[in-house]
Order: C-alpha cells, then structure tokens, then sequence
C-alpha cells in the first residue's frame, strides 16, 4: 500500500492532534511521538522511489550519517545532564524507547526529505560565479 498525500497530511494532522491530547491528559504522548516518525519516514522512502537508485542510495547514506552523528552528539549530552546535574541514573524505560524511535524516525523523514529536495534542483543551467 502507497501512502500518498492526502493520506500523509491526515495522518500527520491526526498524530499531532494525539499528541495534542496526550500532553493535555498525560497520555498517548509515546505513541504519537513514533507514529508522527514512522509516517514521515514512510512517506519519505516511498519518494525516494520515484529516482534512480544510485542516487537513491546516496540519499539514504546521506541521512543515515546525518542521524547517526545527531544520535552520538544527542546520548552523549543526555547522559552528561541527566546523570551528573539532575542525578538520575535511570529514566524509565519503554516510554524513552517509544520517544527516541520516533524522534529518529521523524529525523531519518527529514534528513531525506531535505537531500531529495537537493537531488531534485537541477543544477545545469546554474551560472557560477
């Protein structure tokens, strides 16, 4: 099944709505988190196989660097704020996994959105100065 458009600005609309609500009532925060990531990164591979693969294939690379240096960079200043100044050694566990799921996800979305975009200009009649 594609997700086309209209599907992902619905979806998009009703995750943030959940999430929306999960904040008000302490709720479903989690899983809209993840589920706004998992149909950005969705939606986003599914574009990426509308041009070549060699190109497509440089994308993916590109985004997955992206996110792996964000990733090191993010644990990194989470451990050193979390356990040294607010002296916690423990965050529970389950709701950091669904939350740290759907912020990559939502990232690796937009890291390929943003090189498919780039990959897109056509950069021939460009007059360089």
């Amino acid at each position: 099944m594609r997700l086309t458009k209209k599907w992902f600005i619905v979806l998009l609309i009703l995750w943030s709505m959940l999430l929306g609500i999960g904040i008000w009532h302490g709720e479903y925060v989690m899983s809209a988190v993840t589920g706004f990531g998992v149909t950005m990164a969705t939606y986003y591979e599914q574009k990426l196989d509308r041009i070549d693969k060699q190109k497509a294939a440089m994308i993916r690379d590109s985004a997955n660097s992206k996110l792996m240096t964000f990733v090191f960079v993010a644990l990194m200043l989470a451990f050193i704020i979390g356990v040294f100044f607010f002296d916690q050694p423990t965050v529970p566990l389950l709701e950091t996994f669904y939350l740290v799921l759907g912020v990559l996800l939502t990232l690796r979305g937009l890291f390929m959105r943003s090189a498919y975009q780039d990959a897109l200009i056509d950069t021939s009649n460009v007059i360089r100065l």
